[in-house]
């Protein structure tokens, strides 16, 4: 009981510290609906491209809409994480009588809430614009722990460059580094119309998987194959940044 108290209060400071101060969250929602409105008025006659596989461009985008919220809304956790690191916040967690592991899982469990929350409302607007969202009601739970999971792992990174560079700065730089895994995916285009190289980079990235299930949710219904390969995508995915962060954690904290 105790350590789930201890994971519940650092899940609320953790939750309100990605949102304040809450003018910072302005860019969050204006790029990607930025994105989106100019994408879908500039690239409209794709449609026409025998093969594609929307009715309207704006349609096809709109998950990529939720994808940029996702990313914006967790990328901030590794510049959090150093702050508390350079201010001796998290030092005072270290001798405090508290389990060290409350302290990474309250993190990550706020940011995979901002994301979920986040995700919620990009949609909320997407539609707004006329994006469908095919599966309804009853397919936001599936669409909102995709993204619960996937923001987890997405936050993972950056808390992971946090933990080993201690520096805002560097952890913020390093995210520059990943900005082309967010463009080389089926973004832009259908994996069906890709040649060369690219489609290569496409199916080996696993961003590409996460945007097909939202894809799928928001286009053409329950695709079960479609979805059970985006949750085990993300599942790995955050498995792997998550054991990197305990694996930093642990050295942080000796």
């Amino acid at each position: 009981m105790q350590f789930l108290r201890q994971i519940y209060y650092l899940f609320r400071r953790g939750f309100r510290q990605s949102v304040r101060p809450y003018f910072a969250l302005l860019p969050e929602y204006l790029m990607p609906i930025m994105f989106f409105v100019i994408n879908s008025a500039g690239f409209q006659r794709a449609v026409d491209i025998p093969g594609f596989t929307a009715d309207t461009y704006l349609a096809f985008y709109a998950p990529v809409a939720l994808f940029t919220a996702i990313y914006f809304s967790t990328g901030s956790t590794g510049i959090e994480v150093a702050a508390d690191l350079t201010t001796g916040y998290m030092d005072r967690l270290f001798v405090s009588p508290i389990y060290r592991s409350a302290i990474l899982i309250g993190k990550l469990l706020a940011m995979g809430v901002r994301a979920a929350s986040q995700c919620l409302l990009m949609l909320g607007l997407v539609m707004l614009f006329g994006a469908p969202f095919a599966v309804g009601w009853a397919g936001l739970p599936i669409l909102l722990l995709l993204a619960l999971i996937f923001g987890m792992g997405w936050a993972g990174l950056g808390l992971c460059i946090s933990l080993f560079t201690k520096n805002p700065r560097v952890v913020q730089s390093g995210f520059v580094f990943f900005m082309p895994f967010t463009l080389i995916t089926t973004a832009q285009l259908p994996l069906e119309l890709l040649t060369g190289w690219y489609k290569t980079v496409v199916l080996i990235n696993p961003i590409t998987y996460i945007l097909e299930g939202f894809r799928s949710l928001m286009l053409r219904g329950f695709e079960w194959d479609v979805l059970i390969m985006a949750f085990t995508i993300a599942i790995l995915f955050s498995f792997v940044t998550l054991s990197l962060s305990a694996v930093a954690f642990r050295r942080l904290s000796r």
